[in-house]
């Protein structure tokens, strides 16, 4: 152990002592706080699936989360409360996913660019930041890939939690451009958009549209957290 990697766990070893480390979701104490979870925790909410969904403009689509009983409660904390300290359980998360799963990692290597669903101008000034930029944009940084604003909502579009699946489409139709200069990094790219949550796929769908009609040659999608998408690729894939 070098004198840098000593002190880090004799640091740690106090702070367990004095102020047990508790898990950001059950708020259970956990052993040791370099892990993520409580292990009931982590079981839970790790959930990583891949599909190819039938009139979604994507080559795939990923899920890393479950939502309900995963990781809710810490996009929640961020997006409305402001606990900007929970990124680092995300940026965990995320790397302990990466770790885990040779094809989402290799998927990362072929894009050129990401994009993160935008927020209204109005939304991000009163919340202060797009929460998906700040969710991926460390863990994107690590493995090269280029976060840019590529995308402008042109209006700010009601909450869509309570709406079914047409009264999304109807919403968000139009609601999306290209931001100025953006298609001409995109032509003949691959390129992936990143949002907090996926429920029908309607928001994403109509960034991804947008997208392709600026010339983009393939698009992939993560959602950091779904209870919807169900793994639909060959497991040979």
């Amino acid at each position: 152990m070098s004198i840098e990697e000593v002190f880090i766990y004799l640091r740690d070893m106090l702070l367990d002592l004095f102020y047990p480390p508790r898990c950001p979701v059950c708020e259970k104490y956990i052993e040791n706080r370099r892990d993520i979870l409580c292990d009931e925790c982590e079981k839970n909410i790790l959930n990583i699936e891949c599909a190819r969904i039938t009139g979604l403009p994507f080559k795939e689509i990923w899920k890393l989360t479950r939502y309900k009983g995963g990781t809710q409660k810490i996009i929640n904390d961020i997006k409305f409360d402001q606990k900007l300290n929970e990124l680092s359980v995300i940026k965990k998360i995320l790397d302990k996913v990466l770790n885990s799963n040779i094809k989402l990692k290799t998927m990362l290597e072929t894009i050129d660019i990401a994009t993160a669903v935008p927020l209204h101008e109005k939304r991000e000034q009163e919340r202060g930041f797009n929460q998906v930029e700040l969710f991926f944009g460390e863990w994107l940084n690590q493995q090269n890939i280029p976060m840019e604003r590529l995308l402008l909502r042109n209006r700010d579009t009601e909450h869509l939690y309570d709406k079914n699946k047409q009264e999304r489409a109807k919403e968000v139709k139009d609601a999306f451009s290209l931001t100025e200069g953006a298609e001409d990094k995109i032509k003949g790219k691959k390129i992936l958009i990143l949002d907090d949550i996926f429920t029908t796929g309607t928001t994403m769908s109509e960034c991804a549209k947008v997208l392709k009609a600026g010339g983009v040659a393939e698009i992939y999608g993560i959602a950091l957290a779904s209870d919807h998408i169900v793994n639909q690729l060959p497991k040979s894939s």
